[in-house]
């Protein structure tokens, strides 16, 4: 589905953008994967008249906005499964040891071609995080009306290093996701 030509400016209001974590080492039994949500964040979409692929799309993250939601098994919630300690504790570990947010303030994605695809589109653009810029390409789905999709980043890409814990036995995985799912109303 084409985008109606405009100027849109996306927020928390129109949806969600979400980080997903992953555990791994030997202790992985004990942790949990993640869903954590980005709580203030900007999207902004130029559509020309000429379509999507002749505009722009711009995010802006603010990096001490991460909130953890819950833990996910298998892709799906686990409500129940982390208490307000743990949460508490995970966000300021997200904090101090891993995203600098007092250093790093924010993170940016600007993209620099926009291809139209069946459902949606393909982006490619740069995103800057944690003091490095790298190219990122992904699908955005729209055939919905809005914006949906999902890609997966390397932290230490961004010379990020993924929380470990008990001498790295339990530790997060380099990889991490990062899902959208925005109403352009």
């Amino acid at each position: 589905m084409s985008l109606k030509s405009g100027t849109y400016s996306l927020n928390g209001n129109s949806g969600k953008v979400s980080a997903y974590t992953f555990k791994s080492g030997l202790l992985s039994k004990l942790a949990h994967d993640l869903l954590i949500d980005v709580t203030d964040f900007t999207v902004n979409i130029d559509v020309p008249e000429d379509g999507f692929t002749s505009g722009s799309l711009g995010l802006e993250i603010q990096a001490n906005s991460l909130k953890v939601v819950c833990a996910m098994k298998n892709e799906e919630r686990q409500p129940d499964t982390l208490k307000e300690k743990d949460i508490a504790d995970i966000e300021a570990d997200m904090a101090k040891k891993v995203l600098h947010p007092d250093k790093y303030p924010t993170a940016n994605f600007s993209s620099k071609s926009i291809q139209e695809k069946e459902g949606g589109y393909h982006i490619s653009g740069e995103l800057s995080l944690h003091g490095v810029t790298k190219t990122v390409d992904f699908d955005i789905d729209t055939s919905g009306g809005g914006l949906k999709g999902r890609f997966t980043i390397i932290q230490t890409d961004y010379k990020i290093k993924p929380f470990k814990a008990m001498l790295g036995t339990l530790k997060i995985k380099d990889e991490m996701d990062i899902g959208f799912d925005l109403a352009l109303s």
